[in-house]
């Protein structure tokens, strides 16, 4: 192969990326209709970070356990800022969990690019929401599980397509 060609991702590559997908998948679909993102979920997809770390070594281990802590950090620091700033949860629990098991496969170095896409795809989605039905207010709640999905897919590809 010449310098700058792309390879195709492997069967086992392919594999997780079925098992990441199907996971975000239900647990967008999950949140979007009950505005919780379930522990069991969150959990598989953990153990798929794990076991793609594990066998693929992308990334490898250690960075994927950062990942894993830094993205729960980063949440757990906005969740409480928000509570302080509003004095209300802004952010579940869950949204927590599922930002640490995303950084398991992400590796620490992409748990801040794909928290923006999610961000900016949920505050495109709420603006876009708030002028379709006239109603804009503090109190409306969003899933913002869908949105997290969203992002680490996009940033997995990236790290498949374009590995680092």
């Amino acid at each position: 192969m010449s310098g700058g060609a792309v390879s195709l991702p492997s069967v086992l590559t392919v594999g997780f990326g079925v098992l990441l997908f199907t996971t975000i998948l239900i647990i967008a679909i999950v949140d979007y209709r009950r505005l919780v993102l379930p522990d069991r979920l969150n959990l598989l997809l953990a153990i798929g970070g794990v076991g793609q770390a594990l066998l693929l070594g992308r990334p490898d281990l250690v960075d994927a356990i950062a990942g894993g802590l830094v993205g729960f950090m980063m949440l757990c620091i906005v969740a409480m800022l928000f509570r302080w700033a509003r004095g209300m949860d802004g952010l579940g629990f869950g949204d927590q969990k599922f930002v640490a098991a995303a950084g398991l496969w992400l590796g620490w170095e992409r748990v801040a690019p794909m928290l923006l896409i999610a961000s900016i795809a949920a505050l495109a989605f709420a603006v876009i929401r708030s002028a379709w039905t006239g109603a804009f207010g503090r109190n409306h709640r969003l899933p913002f599980g869908p949105f997290l999905g969203l992002g680490t897919a996009a940033c997995w590809l990236g790290a498949v397509i374009i590995p680092s």
